[in-house]
């Protein structure tokens, strides 16, 4: 059973509406598709599937499911701020190192100077904005809403990739960035945060763009293990 199956599977929530040849219903029924659930582990993906494919489950889990973003999102927030706060310490020494007590400035230090400028410039412009746990729910419940409404990429087909005669296997599809969904616009994805298009360009392009392909990841990696189960049920 495919991941799209058991996601159409999980949403009817009452089983199968088909019959098998002897009349009575085919599949799993409803406490069956419920008892495979519970066998997915804890975390993201599982409250995902349920706030994605089960919706009234899914309003009984806004608490896990908060939870479970959180603790997606702030470990990767803090290394964030961790490595910026070490980029300006690393520029200070440098900075306070050149000419160190009236001595000559040497071209090492020079080098040390451009280098931990970089390093710090780089560090932030990779950093997301101080107010990104504040602004959580609105960016989760946005980027939650795009993979509910979500169609497949017109170019790929849904695949992933492109056929290319020039890479074996085809090359990663473009148009999606590899998703195999059809994106959103920079200014659907900007109204739907409550930000206009400017500043979701400059500071929450990357934070939306991380979280959209971890929260896929993260419920294609539940339905996966929804269909074994059932599988193994059958």
């Amino acid at each position: 059973m495919g991941i799209n199956e058991v996601r159409e599977l999980l949403s009817s929530r009452t089983g199968p509406k088909t019959l098998s040849f002897d009349g009575s219903a085919g599949g799993p029924n409803t406490e069956e598709i419920v008892a495979a659930l519970a066998y997915v582990p804890q975390g993201l993906g599982r409250e995902l599937l349920q706030a994605l494919w089960w919706p009234e489950s899914g309003q009984r889990r806004r608490e896990q499911l908060r939870q479970a973003v959180v603790a997606l999102v702030a470990p990767e927030f803090t290394r964030q701020m961790h490595a910026l706060a070490d980029a300006r310490t690393q520029f200070g020494i440098a900075k306070a190192s050149m000419g160190w007590c009236g001595g000559v400035v040497t071209d090492a230090q020079r080098r040390e100077l451009r280098r931990a400028e970089q390093a710090l410039e780089d560090a932030r412009v990779g950093a997301w904005p101080n107010n990104t746990m504040e602004q959580l729910g609105a960016l989760a419940g946005a980027v939650i809403a795009e993979m509910a409404g979500s169609c497949e990429c017109p170019r790929c087909g849904g695949r992933k990739v492109v056929r290319n005669g020039a890479v074996a296997g085809g090359g990663s599809c473009e148009h999606c960035g590899g998703s195999g969904f059809e994106p959103l616009s920079g200014r659907k994805r900007a109204g739907a945060i409550g930000a206009d298009w400017s500043a979701y360009s400059r500071f929450w392009r990357t934070v939306y763009e991380w979280m959209l392909a971890n929260f896929r990841a993260e419920e294609s990696r539940a339905a996966r293990q929804f269909s074994k189960v059932l599988t193994q049920a059958a």
